[in-house]
């Protein structure tokens, strides 16, 4: 079978199955850093029970009832066999979530659940608890012109300088409200109860330094409030807001990631955004935002939006 290529979080990917939300590779044939096999169940050799996962040092196995089983090895290797003769979008659905979630597990980088946009002070992530409004946030982000790097897994990783950011999916999901607000642009396909959109120029296909991350919070009125988070509680906001904690345990990695968050908590600026959720304070929340920023990051060298 043929191999598609892609790239994602830094990774050069082929791919037997054809992912439409990941970016194309630049020009150039180059050693895959990830390779995705599609295998029958002969192939596999194994029938594990439905909803049943595994997670051992290099080694992660996920079977969702009646989609597919999915195995993660050394960080290098994603086969999936599927379980009926299912629309790609399913085998595609699980595979660029939970999937990928252990995959950047076993490769030492630390996925937050989240979003995650390009300013002109560097990276901003934003976490929250599943209907916090993550992806509505970073839409209002793109409305404006802004370019995302993530929407849903935000992979962070180690640099000499610190930490950066990395370009994940060039898709995003949204609920039907957020679509609606971005003008119902062409393009975007009904998978589940989102509409799945092409980011197109509001992709950011490189990586770039983690300046902060933001917990969101709501309240029933008044205006958006930034506040510092400070103390030895950060690193456990950190590690009550990774992608799929569960996945992480056992890993030959964990270790080094928990030092990780740490490092994180300490180095990167934490905050909580408290705000409305609702149209009219999602409409005003990016300039509050860029206010708070300006306030807080004011030597940075400034960069205009894209």
């Amino acid at each position: 079978m043929s191999m598609n290529e892609y790239w994602a979080y830094g990774l050069h990917i082929h791919s037997e199955l054809e992912c439409t939300e990941l970016a194309c590779p630049a020009a150039g044939t180059v050693n895959p850093d990830v390779t995705i096999h599609l295998l029958s169940a002969s192939e596999a050799g194994e029938t594990p029970e439905d909803g049943e996962y595994e997670v051992r040092p290099g080694f992660f196995r996920l079977t969702v009832p009646g989609v597919a089983t999915y195995r993660v090895e050394e960080g290098r290797r994603i086969c999936i066999t599927p379980l009926s003769d299912l629309p790609l979008e399913q085998l595609r659905l699980f595979l660029l979530g939970s999937v990928m979630g252990a995959l950047l597990y076993q490769r030492g980088l630390f996925p937050l659940h989240g979003s995650a946009v390009e300013t002109r002070w560097g990276a901003m992530i934003f976490v929250g608890e599943q209907g916090a409004g993550k992806s509505t946030l970073a839409a209002e982000f793109l409305r404006q012109g802004y370019r995302l790097l993530s929407d849903d897994v935000c992979a962070v990783q180690t640099t000499p300088e610190g930490f950066e950011v990395l370009p994940a999916l060039a898709h995003i999901r949204l609920c039907a409200d957020a679509y609606e607000r971005l003008g119902s642009p062409a393009g975007a396909r009904f998978d589940q109860d989102k509409f799945v959109l092409p980011m197109g120029a509001g992709y950011c296909p490189q990586p770039v330094p983690l300046r902060a991350v933001h917990l969101l919070a709501d309240k029933e009125s008044g205006a958006l409030e930034f506040d510092l988070l400070r103390g030895f509680d950060r690193v456990q906001r950190l590690l009550e807001n990774l992608y799929r904690p569960h996945f992480l345990k056992n890993q030959i990695t964990q270790s080094d990631l928990m030092r990780m968050a740490g490092q994180i908590a300490q180095k990167t600026t934490m905050a909580t955004v408290t705000r409305r959720r609702d149209t009219e304070a999602i409409a005003g929340m990016v300039d509050s935002l860029e206010s708070a920023w300006a306030g807080r990051f004011a030597s940075s060298p400034a960069k205009e939006k894209s």
